[in-house]
């Protein structure tokens, strides 16, 4: 595989998540990607800044797991032989306006962000439990997850194990609703992920078809993921960009790792300053 720079995977998990596995550590991680010969890795294990009522899955997944990572990353770093960010996946669907803190964010190197989680325990429900129902709450969280200051990337877009078939909801979503999410995506720096994870399905990708369409005509950036839980998903990287490229996706839509760590670095500057908080990073700008 070849296609550098853009031969990058920026939402790796490790068994710092509760959904890793745990042979999943960040040195089996890491020389997996580097044995594949990535440019770049992202760890983005799950964080959120406090508990969530309801929801065990994240009891003790706070900034004290994300700094563990950061010190596991750092111990590999030296002989990791490719670019290595830690960031976080953070959760909309279950903590909403609460999913990032200052103290989370002013450490993070990127912040990929999921709105769509509705098989967690304490999910918000949809309205009534059919195709309408269930297209408009996936729609009404992921408005309000583009909205959220310092998010990198849209974490695997209408995706959820609840939400299938996904085709009957996509098509209760208008063109022009879906032209709304993608326009606040591109004026916030929200770059639109394909997962191979959903993406090992023919029904996900057919139902996405147009959304990822549309986001191409309207210059969208993207990146691409295996959403690894274990090293050896992260052969689900070729998948996702070999989808991406049969819908025409160029190599310059992508994300590279520097357009990563500057669109974080304005965001981060920014969401800090509106908080009311200094950043420390600022002068590496």
């Amino acid at each position: 595989m070849t296609t550098e720079p853009i031969y990058a995977d920026f939402h790796v998990h490790t068994c710092f998540s509760p959904c890793g596995s745990r042979e999943a550590t960040v040195r089996a991680m890491v020389e997996r990607a580097r044995a594949k010969g990535l440019q770049a890795v992202g760890l983005a294990d799950h964080i959120t800044p406090q508990p969530i009522p309801g929801c065990g899955f994240y009891d003790g997944q706070q900034l004290e797991t994300l700094l563990e990572v950061q010190a596991a990353a750092e111990a590999v770093q030296e002989t990791a032989g490719l670019e290595l960010l830690v960031g976080l996946e953070a959760d909309y669907t279950l903590a909403g306006e609460h999913c990032l803190s200052p103290e989370i964010v002013e450490v993070a190197d990127h912040v990929v962000c999921a709105a769509s989680h509705f098989h967690l325990p304490a999910a918000p429900e949809p309205e009534a439990p059919t195709p309408k129902g269930r297209a408009e709450l996936m729609v009404r969280m992921a408005r309000n997850m583009l909205n959220i200051p310092a998010v990198t990337i849209w974490a695997h877009p209408f995706d959820c194990s609840r939400m299938r078939p996904l085709g009957p909801i996509m098509a209760e979503i208008p063109e022009e609703t879906l032209a709304e999410l993608i326009t606040l995506a591109n004026a916030h720096e929200v770059a639109i992920e394909f997962n191979g994870g959903p993406g090992q399905l023919a029904e996900y990708r057919e139902a996405m078809a147009p959304f990822f369409r549309l986001a191409l005509e309207m210059g969208a950036r993207f990146t691409a993921t295996a959403d690894a839980h274990h090293p050896n998903d992260l052969e689900r990287l070729d998948l996702a960009l070999a989808w991406a490229r049969q819908l025409g996706v160029p190599d310059r839509a992508f994300l590279t790792v520097t357009e990563v760590r500057e669109r974080q670095q304005r965001k981060r500057a920014a969401y800090l300053q509106a908080k009311g908080f200094s950043n420390p990073q600022e002068n590496e700008l």
